[in-house]
């Protein structure tokens, strides 16, 4: 038992070793919040679709494409949104709040936080499923949340804007490219692969520690009751139904551990950026984020290592 716990606590470890640093850069004023959110950006556009592509190329799709936990992980998301949605709305009576907390209880940073774990669980080359339901719920991620926070603000969604959205988005970009480079059996040649590896290796140790950098736990004091309705709903009560129900459905192994990522990933950053821009409460939103990212590194190993001693992966 020790051994699992073990296992699991090492499979999250780096990424919190990777936050503190970003922390103690912030710390020592070695970065600005205006460098942290350009430096941000930037990554997110050069080193995603390469990170994307690298976790697609060279695997056989059809083959590890499993369509059972694809239609459970839509489904899923479905009853998380609708959730979500009627809880928020039956605690918080503000508009101006409520799309930026169910958007902080639905939306996980499983790219970040999720896709980095299950590496570190199974090795690079095993975690194609987990880049499968990124392919499908990193796209639902931005067309829920810009549905729900114009609906809060009382404006429309324009489906040719959202649809530009998710085709543009650098995640997506990479996972279309390789998809385009398969289907048409396209050999890349090592001497390019090499500096697309390179690149998407370091996605992840940047990222976070340009998440840590940008947290700021300070900001808490009048959303104190909110951002703990979303930080329980989110690293908790999602995770419960979203585990409970693959476990009901039989899956396990990598397949059950991509459900897991997926639920008990802290909120992701995007929408912090996402509400801010929507005229919700931004400042909530990264409360939401930052307060769920630090009890995710104790959360997560925590279900980690529960599946893990059932003998489920």
């Amino acid at each position: 038992m020790l051994q699992n716990l073990i296992i699991c606590v090492n499979a999250v470890i780096p990424q919190a070793i990777f936050l503190a640093i970003g922390i103690i850069i912030k710390k020592g004023k070695m970065v600005t919040a205006e460098e942290v959110k350009r430096i941000t950006a930037f990554t997110f556009k050069l080193l995603y679709p390469f990170m994307m592509f690298d976790n697609l190329y060279g695997k056989n799709l059809e083959e590890n494409m499993n369509w059972p936990l694809v239609i459970y992980v839509v489904g899923l998301l479905a009853v998380l949104i609708a959730g979500s949605y009627s809880a928020v709305c039956a605690f918080e009576k503000e508009d101006f709040n409520r799309g930026a907390m169910i958007q902080a209880i639905f939306r996980s940073n499983i790219v970040l936080m999720g896709l980095p774990v299950a590496i570190n669980l199974f090795g690079k080359d095993n975690v194609t499923e987990v880049a499968v339901v990124l392919l499908f719920i990193v796209p639902l991620y931005n067309i829920m949340s810009v549905v729900i926070l114009e609906k809060f603000r009382g404006g429309r969604t324009s489906i040719l804007a959202m649809v530009r959205k998710v085709i543009t988005n650098p995640i997506i970009m990479g996972a279309i490219a390789a998809v385009i480079v398969l289907s048409l059996g396209i050999e890349v040649p090592e001497i390019i692969m090499q500096p697309v590896t390179s690149l998407a290796d370091a996605t992840n140790p940047i990222s976070m520690v340009l998440l840590g950098a940008s947290l700021d736990i300070h900001g808490i004091r009048e959303d104190r009751k909110r951002v703990l309705f979303c930080v329980i709903g989110k690293l908790v009560i999602v995770p419960a139904i979203g585990i409970g129900g693959a476990l009901l459905l039989g899956f396990e192994g990598v397949a059950l551990i991509a459900v897991v990522l997926m639920v008990a990933s802290p909120t992701a950053l995007a929408s912090f950026a996402m509400a801010s821009s929507m005229g919700s409460n931004g400042g909530l939103a990264g409360e939401a984020i930052v307060f769920s990212t630090i009890f995710s590194c104790v959360t997560m190993p925590v279900w980690l290592f529960i599946l893990k001693t059932m003998g489920l992966f």
